[in-house]
């Protein structure tokens, strides 16, 4: 069942078929929070309030944008605000984090044998999401959407209400801030 229709579904009474539209989309809202406030417990509470408000707009929706797009469009309204009212805890990536059974540390799964290249390749993956978190919100949404979920340009300016010569300009300048920072940093 595509998403519109169970969005009509919705309109017409039967609210128990929002819950597909969650577990179509739970991973990706809880990635793109999970990216953009650098905490899984923040990016839970994102995810469901992004859930929530968009249950309590589903009327306002516009059937000619992708519904993707729309919750994208949530999504980081939400963030933004959190970040206004500097509600967001940042932590660090060196931190454990706490599991029911034991703890571990949040690392980009590595297929590679070579010892000393894991742990390069995991230090420098840290310092770049580090940089990420680093840069102005417009250059960090620009850069999470569009190299961490690997939407397109035209997505990117749906999601964010801007013209697509604004968006590159803006991922431009966002790739040029990461150089510099990341160059200064060697």
């Amino acid at each position: 069942m595509d998403d519109l229709k169970i969005i009509e579904s919705c309109l017409l009474g039967n609210t128990q078929m929002f819950s597909r539209l969650i577990d179509n989309y739970k991973n990706m809202v809880y990635n793109l929070a999970y990216r953009m406030s650098n905490n899984p417990h923040e990016a839970e509470d994102i995810s469901q309030e992004a859930f929530l408000r968009a249950y309590q707009s589903l009327a306002h929706f516009n059937p000619s944008y992708k519904f993707s797009t729309w919750l994208y469009q949530i999504t980081l309204n939400i963030v933004r605000d959190k970040l206004k009212r500097k509600v967001i805890d940042y932590i660090s990536l060196d931190t454990p984090v706490e599991t029911d059974d034991s703890e571990f540390y949040p690392q980009p799964a590595d297929l590679s044998n070579n010892p000393e290249q894991i742990i390069a390749q995991k230090e420098d993956a840290q310092v770049i999401r580090q940089v990420i978190h680093s840069l102005p919100l417009k250059y960090r949404e620009v850069i999470v959407l569009r190299h961490l979920q690997d939407l397109s340009y035209i997505e990117i300016s749906n999601i964010l209400k801007l013209p697509s010569g604004t968006v590159k300009i803006r991922l431009y300048r966002a790739r040029e801030q990461l150089k510099k920072i990341l160059k200064a940093s060697r």
